[in-house]
């Protein structure tokens, strides 16, 4: 049982650190706050697998129910993070066609 409550402690601060660490994650940020989380993310799943392993999942929800809720809310987080970087890809992507086409324009301007 304090096997159980080590890695769960270890799980909550991990989850904490992810956490925060999204909070911080900006564009500017990405290159090094990323490879972070997902380290973190491992770390989780490895600490999980085990106690799930040995204790069973249903003990584990009874013994931590705010386990699964808290992950769920990284995972919304995770979620509203990749949508805010693919609409900036998409937007990028539409200036760089319209530089692109600008360009052709010009060029054909010189002919």
């Amino acid at each position: 049982m304090n096997n159980m409550k080590l890695k769960l402690g270890q799980i909550g601060k991990t989850l904490d650190n992810i956490s925060e660490k999204m909070d911080l994650m900006n564009f500017e940020t990405f290159d090094t706050v990323f490879p972070q989380m997902v380290s973190g993310v491992k770390d989780v799943k490895r600490l999980i697998n085990e106690l799930v392993e040995e204790f069973g999942l249903e003990s584990l929800l009874k013994f931590e129910p705010d386990l699964l809720t808290r992950a769920k809310q990284i995972e919304r987080k995770f979620d509203n993070i990749v949508e805010i970087f693919t609409r900036e890809e998409k937007k990028l992507q539409k200036e760089l066609f319209s530089f692109a086409g600008e360009k052709k324009i010009i060029n054909y301007l010189r002919y």
